[in-house]
């Protein structure tokens, strides 16, 4: 009976031995052979789902598995920032990425000039987040994918129509013009009002349309009589409909820059996640991203192949 006891035993442990074993090689495989740095405790990044998010979280993914981490990918995981934000606080995920002008949403009574360059804005949203939340800005790309406006490059050149100081001319000498955006941006301070206070303009009521999805297609076959419309400013849809951003001289939207957060116990236990951050992000410019995001939204690449061939390009990751 006590061998029979002792060859069960034997049999489960060498079963879990393999188990152990085939999990071990397929974290190898995907670090490229390299050893495991944190076997069995994977780091669980997120995004939200849109496709500057997922080109983002896929290399953050990538990366950390070439230097030498196991990761669980859940890029494109989240529905909006809020969800996102209240996995990484829940401790749900580990590294979420998110834009540093998130923090005149979530900090009370924050001066918005704070806002207006990159390196302060991180500063403020870094420094509350730590204090407040044990959550740590990593970096950030120099870069910002804000509100702005567009017009299409025939009407551009048309009607000498450039920036917004351009197009406040424009509207101040009886020029039409027809707005397409989302609804926030009728209201928010940083938005609509903010740069109609700004740059000395009126657009009314009845000429802005709200039921929108598409933007930058819908300026292109002047949905609505449009002639102008709202996006983000690293929209990959920009070239595809020969679109012109209108240059904010006066930095009235604020800077959102790209971030990668962690919870502090996650990069305590591993803090050579923060040079592998620190190494993607500093790397991509402006447009760096508009061409991987017209990589996937026009050419209908996929997030992940875009994501390799910049870091590889780079030499971020092994090819």
């Amino acid at each position: 009976m006590k061998r029979k006891i002792y060859s069960t035993i034997l049999v489960i442990g060498l079963i879990g031995s393999l188990l152990a074993g085939c999990g071990n090689k397929k974290a190898e495989e995907a670090n490229n052979g390299k050893e495991i740095i944190n076997s069995g405790d994977p780091i669980i990044v997120s995004t939200m789902n849109d496709t500057e998010g997922e080109i983002l979280g896929r290399m953050m993914v990538l990366a950390l598995e070439d230097a030498g981490y196991e990761v669980t990918d859940n890029t494109f995981g989240y529905q909006g920032t809020v969800n996102g934000r209240t996995a990484l606080l829940e401790g749900e995920t580990d590294i979420y990425m998110d834009y540093t002008g998130r923090g005149l949403r979530l900090i009370e009574g924050v001066d918005p000039a704070l806002y207006s360059k990159m390196d302060t804005a991180f500063e403020s949203i870094s420094t509350w987040d730590k204090e407040n939340n044990n959550l740590i800005w990593m970096t950030y790309a120099p870069y910002s994918n804000t509100d702005g406006l567009a017009v299409t490059k025939e009407f551009s050149k048309k009607n000498n129509v450039k920036t917004l100081e351009n197009l406040a001319d424009y509207i101040n000498n009886g020029g039409e013009v027809k707005l397409l955006c989302y609804n926030y941006f009728v209201t928010l301070a940083t938005g609509l009002p903010g740069l109609e206070a700004a740059y000395g303009f009126k657009i009314p009521e009845e000429d802005i349309t709200v039921d929108i999805s598409n933007p930058e297609q819908m300026l292109s076959e002047g949905t609505n009589g449009a002639n102008i419309c709202h996006l983000y400013t690293s929209s990959g849809l920009v070239d595809a409909y020969d679109l012109v951003v209108l240059e904010d001289s006066k930095g009235i939207c604020p800077v959102y820059s790209p971030a990668p957060i962690i919870r502090k116990e996650r990069l305590d236990k591993y803090p050579g996640i923060q040079e592998v951050m620190e190494k993607v992000f500093t790397s991509i410019t402006l447009e760096d991203q508009v061409k991987m995001n017209e990589k996937v939204q026009v050419e209908g690449e996929s997030g992940i192949d875009v994501a390799r061939e910049y870091l590889q390009s780079k030499n971020l990751i092994s090819k």
